[in-house]
């Protein structure tokens, strides 16, 4: 296939450096998808849906396969960071691109917030002094922003290289234990199969989108990936491929292995699976494995939140600041460390009682916006593929109607909140028109 490639316009600075090979890219789609939530949503899922959760699991991976072929498609001809602001503007032009880049880097850098206080969470099972101390809890979640801030900054190819250990160390253990599990699989666990009614299909799909938020990350940094656009194209459908491998093998294993009424029950229903199929042991690889993922997947994401405003802010859609690359490192160290003091600040909410809600609203808006660059993604391929008289890729328009279904499921509240925080980047944009036409 010809990739072409949109280039950033001409600097004279420091240049970013290509150091993330296939197997960083396939680790930091994996890494980003199989994070957190796989832990915690086979109980949410048994409370909302019942064992019809697997098939909720199903919706979502058919959804998201069109979801990651269109990015996969966009990604090889459009060799540019930041990913769906890239195919916003090459469709759309400016204020659309902008859109997309604002809900993006706001639902990232408002997420590592929330990544990291679970990363602080599954770490407080292991210590007793740890889980007694508030100052320990957040002193520890802000080393561990830090030093992974530090990591990126120091190069694109040490994360990837973080992100590739992550993988092993996260990938075989699940897999390993999901598989021994189904040996224990009990029909009766599947009845009965829709406790709540199959109504609840379509609000178990919005649950697990979250767990595929991440399929897009190969094509976030693309200027740094080995190979570019090839890289980023199978990248791309090798991790969703062994996301989808993963959830599918746990919610199986999980709901055939344990009531449903102890699921919904469970704070970790992953482990507790594993202790009542493998033995004791078995949840402790897990809780392990649950530290290391999200770990990992903290890792992941403030790589991305780094690279997302990058060509906006070279372009003059975004706060110029965050186009800085390192002298030394080729990195967008500006960018990383504002994106890690935002979600550093936001910790203070969290761990203030009295405004944990409303840390928990805004981590929900995150979740929100990061549906919007999918959907502007979707229709950026649809819109050139007309324009340059190609036949209409089927994915785009099943990946926009799919993706229009799930922020349907989130609900009429949430989305309303997040269309205004949306909307709140307006003035942003105003201010950032203004000052490029006096600079012109």
């Amino acid at each position: 296939m010809t990739t072409t490639s949109v280039a950033p316009p001409p600097t004279s600075g420091p240049a970013l450096v290509r150091g993330l090979s296939l197997l960083g890219v396939v680790a930091l789609c994996v890494g980003n998808m199989v994070g957190t939530s796989i832990f915690t949503l086979p109980a949410s899922l048994a409370k909302t849906t019942g064992p019809l959760g697997v098939l909720s699991w199903g919706l979502t991976a058919v959804g998201y396969l069109f979801v990651a072929l269109v990015y996969a498609a966009l990604g090889a001809r459009y060799v540019r960071s930041g990913g769906p602001y890239v195919y916003a503007r090459e469709a759309f032009g400016d204020f659309a691109a902008f859109q997309v880049v604002w809900s993006y880097w706001v639902s990232a850098t408002i997420g590592n917030a929330a990544i990291v206080t679970s990363v602080v969470g599954y770490a407080v099972g292991f210590s007793t002094t740890l889980a007694n101390s508030a100052v320990l809890q957040f002193a520890l979640a802000q080393c561990l922003l830090w030093g992974l801030c530090a990591l990126n900054i120091r190069g694109v190819r040490e994360s990837g290289r973080f992100q590739i250990g992550v993988m092993a160390l996260t990938v075989v253990p699940l897999l390993l234990v999901g598989i021994a599990a189904l040996f224990s699989v009990e029909p009766a666990n599947f009845r009965p199969f829709a406790p709540n009614g199959w109504g609840t299909l379509g609000a178990g799909a919005a649950l697990v989108v979250w767990a595929y938020s991440g399929v897009e990350s190969a094509t976030v940094p693309a200027e740094e990936v080995i190979d570019g656009g090839r890289t980023v194209q199978r990248g791309t459908m090798i991790g969703y491929a062994i996301a989808t491998v993963i959830f599918f093998v746990l919610a199986v294993a999980v709901t055939g292995a344990l009531p449903n009424a102890e699921i919904a029950a469970s704070t970790r229903p992953i482990a507790l699976a594993a202790e009542r199929t493998v033995g004791a042991w078995a949840g402790v690889v897990v809780g392990i494995a649950a530290i290391v993922s999200s770990t990992g997947t903290l890792n992941g994401w403030i790589l991305m939140a780094g690279r997302i405003p990058l060509s906006a802010a070279a372009d003059g859609l975004f706060f110029p600041a965050l186009a800085r690359i390192h002298p030394r490192y080729g990195t967008p160290w500006v960018g990383l460390l504002v994106a890690t003091a935002i979600a550093s600040v936001l910790l203070g909410l969290y761990f203030l009682k009295s405004l944990l809600e409303v840390f928990n609203f805004i981590v929900l808006l995150a979740v929100l916006t990061t549906l919007v660059p999918h959907l502007y993604a979707a229709a950026a391929e649809w819109a050139i593929a007309r324009r340059e008289g190609r036949r209409t890729p089927l994915a785009a328009p099943l990946a926009f109607v799919f993706v229009l279904y799930v922020m349907y499921g989130t609900g009429a509240d949430v989305v309303r909140w997040g269309l205004m925080a949306v909307l709140a980047g307006l003035p942003v944009y105003v201010m950032l028109r203004g000052e490029r036409a006096a600079g012109a």
